[in-house]
């Protein structure tokens, strides 16, 4: 992925096609925090056609996430809010996977909703949301294949890391240009005027 804004990095997310998911959570219980000021409706800051983020309380601490974007596609995740040190984090699961109609049902057998990764640097009063940098991920772990364990199978890659080990590698490479890209910006969703 390039240094792009949220709405992309959201995209992907839904798609799990452009994103790099784990097979293990990013949080260990004792790391989940629950935050009220996430719950409600985000949407992407200065677009004509945002993206609109709508964080729900979920169950256990967790929350549900619906996100909408412009053509209207949905996608549901549950989410965790978890803090490493002093930094923020969302470990977002799909709930459901819609695959195209056309599929054949054994290739759905083959998929997994994998664990995607957010850095929340901002909660409030507006909502600012990193994604990985794909590029930079991909490149170092083909420079340094044991630096993370995962799993490359044409051109997707899974990471098979157990938490802690994700949470090392997180950690050690927040620095800037490195593994998350720019944040992209949220801010709460304004009701419609009435004429």
């Amino acid at each position: 992925m390039r240094k792009r804004h949220l709405i992309v990095v959201a995209a992907a997310a839904l798609l799990l096609s452009a994103c790099i998911p784990s097979v293990n959570p990013f949080y260990t219980e004792k790391d989940i925090v629950y935050d009220a000021r996430l719950l409600g409706e985000w949407q992407e800051k200065e677009s004509d056609q945002p993206e609109v983020w709508k964080f729900e309380q979920g169950e256990d601490k967790a929350y549900k996430l619906t996100t909408t974007d412009k053509e209207g596609k949905r996608g549901e995740f549950k989410v965790h809010l978890f803090k490493v040190k002093q930094e923020y984090f969302l470990d977002l699961v799909p709930s459901e996977c819609d695959y195209a109609t056309n599929q054949a049902e054994l290739v759905a057998f083959a998929m997994f909703p994998g664990h995607l990764l957010l850095r929340v640097p901002q909660l409030g009063p507006e909502l600012q949301i990193a994604g990985f940098d794909y590029d930079w991920l991909q490149k170092h772990l083909e420079a340094k294949p044991k630096a993370l364990a995962h799993h490359k199978e044409g051109d997707r890659t899974v990471l098979t890391a157990d938490t802690r080990a994700l949470q090392r590698f997180v950690q050690k490479h927040l620095g800037e240009d490195e593994l998350f890209e720019k944040p992209g910006v949220m801010v709460r969703k304004r009701a419609p005027t009435t004429p």
